[in-house]
């Protein structure tokens, strides 16, 4: 087996040099490369890729899209199988690797996702939320799965695998803002094949979000499932919104201080569908001009 590991960088810092040092100690039989794809980081990233025997590929900020810049990654890359992981995240373990390309042996499986789990820094409603999605046992995910977008948000490029075949036959697409990892899962679950999602290929990920960035973030995944994921508008999806937040609420207060970050997680939730449903609209409207 023959494996590329494709990272997209801007401003990795110093923590980058620990992520490419846990890649080059994997246990793996096999070979790997690993690519990084630069999109013009001021703070010595591309420095630190150096002192590593990867291929640094360099690109301009206003030419990074999520979608173009992972093909433009697998169009550099010689594996038969893609692996992607972004510049912060970190495996857990040195036989990451291994469980994250296993089940791809599998000649039904065309993507692995991997578990991620959220650093000890991370604020509550961030810590839920990868808890909530994240689950600790395997699921494989086959055409015609019910509520796609909320069952399968462990869906993610920020830890996954796929067959360079199926890549090359669908591609990530350069259409849409954000979720182009969703959005070509479904498009290759749709086509028969299983997405597997192997929680033993974990890794360390987590975002600091402000209120801020959080709904601008959701503005973007708002327009992006307009065009490429349909969203339930059942009432169970409702339902399912209203079970998360006091699922939520329940786990933020059994922690220590908790109490105090409910009215953040409040305002933090409420900010992410703000944003959605923002993006959405904006989508639709854009999308029939």
């Amino acid at each position: 087996m023959y494996v590329s590991i494709i990272i997209l960088t801007k401003n990795a810092g110093e923590g980058f040099a620990t992520l490419l040092q846990r890649l080059f100690s994997q246990k793996f039989d096999g070979n790997y490369e690993i690519i990084v794809i630069d999109s013009g980081s001021t703070d010595g990233t591309p420095e630190i890729a150096q002192g590593f025997p990867v291929k640094i590929v360099r690109i301009k900020p206003e030419e990074f899209h999520h979608g173009r810049t992972r093909n433009l990654g697998a169009d550099q890359a010689s594996g038969r199988i893609l692996v992607y992981i972004t510049q912060d995240a970190l495996p857990l373990h040195d036989n990451w690797l291994h469980k994250l390309t296993d089940d791809l042996k599998n000649p039904q499986v065309a993507m692995v996702v991997g578990r991620q789990i959220p650093w000890q820094t991370t604020k509550p409603p961030e810590k839920f939320f990868y808890s909530y999605y994240f689950p600790g046992h395997k699921i494989e995910v086959v055409r015609g799965a019910s509520d796609y977008y909320r069952d399968n948000m462990f869906v993610s490029n920020v830890n996954s695998a796929i067959k360079r075949d199926v890549w090359q036959q669908f591609k990530f697409s350069e259409d849409i803002a954000l979720a182009e990892d969703k959005e070509i899962a479904k498009r290759i679950l749709h086509a028969g094949w299983k997405i597997v999602y192997q929680p033993d290929a974990v890794v360390y990920h987590a975002h600091d979000f402000s209120l801020r960035s959080i709904f601008k973030r959701s503005v973007d995944a708002g327009i992006a499932l307009s065009q490429g994921i349909n969203v339930p508008r059942s009432r169970n999806w409702v339902i399912n919104r209203l079970g998360y937040f006091a699922m939520e609420a329940k786990y933020i207060v059994s922690t220590k201080g908790g109490w105090k970050w409910l009215p953040y997680s409040m305002a933090y939730e409420a900010s992410k569908l703000l944003g959605v449903a923002v993006g959405w609209l904006r989508g639709r409207v854009l999308g029939n001009v």
